[in-house]
């Protein structure tokens, strides 16, 4: 019997497929999964591992030129004294976690640390007198042990890189993943802090690696990511006291699942328990953190200074007395709240430095009231209540009080024009294209902290110092720029998908070329639009442009360019100059004479009481920082003068608009676009003498 053959059937035409992008875990990816299919394995991990390692290596590479910044100087010598004495209370106003790991290869290189000095043994120690001794008694190594403890630094970007490329890849797809890396990897004010050994960079890092974890445990609430997420929330809190801000917004993102899913609306007792597990582990870990030191102490016993956890003191109390003197003016009119309470007697189950360096972030937050900065024995004015806080600058005005849309216009200036674009572009999709954009929950969850941070930071504090303080939203905002990828493989006419495709790569171009204009000097980044690094400081100073990190490039084009000139030296940092001295590099500078009014009661240096005719501006090489220009006050240093400046290290200080004349002229170069230097001729000096009146000390 004959078998015919089996008839074929055709199968049905399949639709064209769309790209979705699953909310809950691995989303198809952009234009399905085949988009995908040509980076898999492998292939993926390489090119991450590239990205990565260029990040690394042009942080290293830009690390090496320039010295360290006003906060690195008395970070890196805390973090020591953390390793060798086993307390933390040099420096508790930032937590530890970071002055410890970059003072670990430190430790090994045996610094000399003198444990006897005043600066130590007072309560508390000098923070600023024990990082100048540090710096004196370490001079002929001082650079060398920074760049050792900044070489520790870029491992927070490559943390912070993998959790951004692994959130990003899991909402958007592959090509999603690798454009927020891109970003990442490419921004110059992620690459700016990269290179610090200071906590804004650890607590980017490890702020998006916590939110990450949690939102991992959202979508899968089991006991293991619980404690995982309570792992590294506590190793958060161990870098920045900012970062607090999670113990609220993790419960918001925890009600708004609830909210939006039934299945977590049944398990409400064991998300309770689980929530509790989180908070337990995050305590432990802050108490390890800190050694256990002071763990327990009542509340009550804590001398704070804060308004929020402080009342006026009652009639009759006696108050503690401390040799700081911000300190001691809090406590002749503030006392604990707590004291004398039921809850002032309960335990504290965090570290003693913690609670007081939480209570002096708090207190900077909210602004210093003038009365506590008066002597014991003087009245209080009027204007004793009236809060002051540091200096803060904005596009040529000097105050101390702080605009609300300071980090709005900080990030306008310093944010490339490329990632501008597809911040904005990803807005909009999220805005307008629902196909092309995650779980509504998810995108919430990557947008709440970026919106919450910018918010309190705006709104209720008091400190505009830098874009560092806004730092740890730009993983969050790279996360959400990476549904960019999905919309553009996922539009349907060829040429408009390679128009947008095309649009995307010349954006993360222009970021990328912005990078490499301004390498190494990423500090000192600003975008065109806003006039670019040489009017960056018409705009803003401090940390946004300049942060003492030049000094050691200003040494080295002296001694290519003017080797045996005399320079004017004004330096907006914490290194004196007499360091290279010390090293055998040392150069002939001088003060730049102040303008008196800006001396207050601050001592006049040796020089100008020995010569008062040096007490006027004169004709000659003068090299002056960007800060100083724009009139900020600060602790200036001295050269060497006879016998009575022979042996000071510290600085003098000078207040507002001290070297504000250099305003005035017009300089011949930027170093870093930080230092600026002028040559003013005999014409110049002579314009500018009004503002000493007559040669000699102000009277």
């Amino acid at each position: 019997m004959s078998r015919r053959p089996a008839r074929k059937v055709r199968p049905a035409p399949r639709p064209p497929s769309t790209p979705t992008v699953a909310p809950a875990a691995e989303p198809a990816a952009a234009g399905g999964a085949a988009a995908d299919s040509s980076l898999k394995g492998w292939r993926v991990a390489f090119v991450v591992g590239v990205l990565l390692t260029l990040q690394v290596g042009l942080a290293t590479r830009s690390l090496v030129q320039e010295n360290a910044t006003v906060d690195e100087v008395v970070h890196l010598p805390a973090g020591i004294t953390y390793w060798q004495t086993g307390s933390f209370r040099l420096y508790h106003h930032n937590p530890p976690l970071v002055k410890l790991l970059a003072a670990l290869p430190v430790i090994w290189s045996n610094p000399v640390v003198d444990y006897r000095a005043a600066s130590w043994t007072t309560e508390p120690p000098n923070k600023a007198a024990f990082a100048h001794e540090f710096q004196q008694a370490n001079a002929g190594r001082y650079f060398e042990l920074f760049t050792r403890a900044r070489l520790v630094m870029p491992v927070f970007a490559v943390l912070g890189g993998v959790v951004v490329f692994a959130w990003s890849r899991r909402l958007y797809g592959v090509w999603g993943g690798l454009l927020s890396l891109s970003l990442w990897v490419f921004c110059p004010n992620i690459l700016a802090h990269t290179r610090l050994v200071t906590t804004d960079m650890g607590a980017t890092a490890f702020g998006v690696l916590a939110t990450y974890v949690f939102w991992l445990y959202l979508k899968n609430p089991t006991w293991r990511l619980a404690a995982l997420a309570g792992l590294v929330l506590g190793l958060a809190q161990l870098t920045k006291f900012s970062l607090v801000v999670l113990f609220g917004l993790w419960p918001l993102m925890a009600l708004v699942r609830i909210v939006s899913d039934s299945e977590w609306r049944k398990a409400i007792g064991r998300t309770v328990l689980q929530g509790l597990l989180i908070v337990g582990l995050s305590v432990l870990v802050i108490d390890a953190g800190y050694g256990f030191e002071g763990v327990g102490i009542p509340l009550g016993e804590y001398e704070f200074v804060c308004q929020t956890f402080t009342k006026p003191v009652p009639p009759g109390v006696r108050r503690p007395r401390s040799s700081d003197q911000l300190l001691d003016g809090a406590y002749r009119f503030r006392i604990n709240r707590f004291r004398g309470t039921l809850l002032g007697r309960v335990p504290v189950p965090l570290p003693k430095h913690y609670m007081l360096g939480f209570d002096d972030q708090k207190l900077e937050a909210e602004g210093i009231p003038n009365k506590y900065l008066i002597g014991r024995n003087e009245p209080v004015g009027p204007d004793g209540d009236k809060l002051q806080a540091y200096p803060v600058y904005l596009n040529g005005e000097l105050r101390q009080e702080s605009w609300w849309y300071y980090y709005l216009l900080t990030l306008v200036y310093k944010v490339p024009e490329g990632t501008w674009a597809l911040v904005l572009g990803s807005f909009a999709v999220l805005a307008c294209s629902r196909r092309f954009r995650a779980g509504w929950f998810d995108e919430f969850a990557v947008l709440a902290v970026p919106g919450f941070v910018l918010f309190v930071m705006s709104i209720f504090t008091n400190i505009n110092l830098g874009l560092r303080y806004v730092l740890p939203i730009f993983p969050f905002i790279y996360v959400s720029a990476g549904k960019l990828a999905p919309w553009a493989a996922g539009i349907a006419v060829k040429t408009k998908r390679l128009a947008a495709v095309s649009c995307i790569g010349l954006a993360v171009a222009m970021t990328a070329a912005a990078t490499a204009w301004i390498h190494p000097h990423y500090l000192a980044y600003f975008n065109v639009a806003s006039g670019g690094p040489d009017r960056g400081a018409s705009h803003l100073i401090d940390s946004n442009i300049d942060w003492g990190q030049d000094l050691i490039n200003l040494r080295r084009w002296l001694a290519e360019n003017a080797p045996n000139q005399r320079v004017g030296l004004a330096y907006f940092g914490q290194i004196n100059p007499r360091i290279f001295e010390l090293r055998g590099e040392g150069f002939d500078w001088f003060l730049p004479p102040p303008e008196p009014e800006s001396l207050g009661n601050n001592p006049l240096p040796p020089r100008y009481l020995l010569d008062p005719d040096g007490f006027r501006l004169k004709p000659g090489l003068y090299a002056v920082s960007a800060s100083l220009v724009q009139g900020l006050p600060w602790r200036v240093y001295e050269s060497p003068y006879g016998i009575y400046d022979r042996t000071r290290w510290v600085p003098y200080g000078v207040w507002t608009n001290a070297f504000g004349y250099f305003r005035e002229l017009t300089p011949f170069k930027k170093l870093g676009y930080s230092i600026f230097l002028y040559r003013v001729t005999p014409e110049q000096a002579d314009r500018l003498a009004h503002y000493w009146g007559r040669p000699g000390p102000p009277r």
